[in-house]
């Protein structure tokens, strides 16, 4: 499955993933936090996390 930015840029899970984490981690803790909630998630709601970050 690949995630599409709102600028067309496209990204695989792990990149989709590590994308939100950088830009909402704000220290190592939550860094790890953020990246096991959203390595928790089904696809589907990966999917509406990823909506949810770049919508316009």
């Amino acid at each position: 499955m690949l995630f599409k930015s709102n600028k067309g840029k496209s990204y695989n899970k792990e990149q989709a993933i590590n994308l939100m984490v950088s830009l909402s981690a704000t220290d190592a803790n939550s860094e790890k936090k953020w990246k096991g909630f959203y390595n928790s998630l089904s696809l589907t709601k990966l999917q509406e996390e990823w909506d949810d970050y770049w919508k316009i």
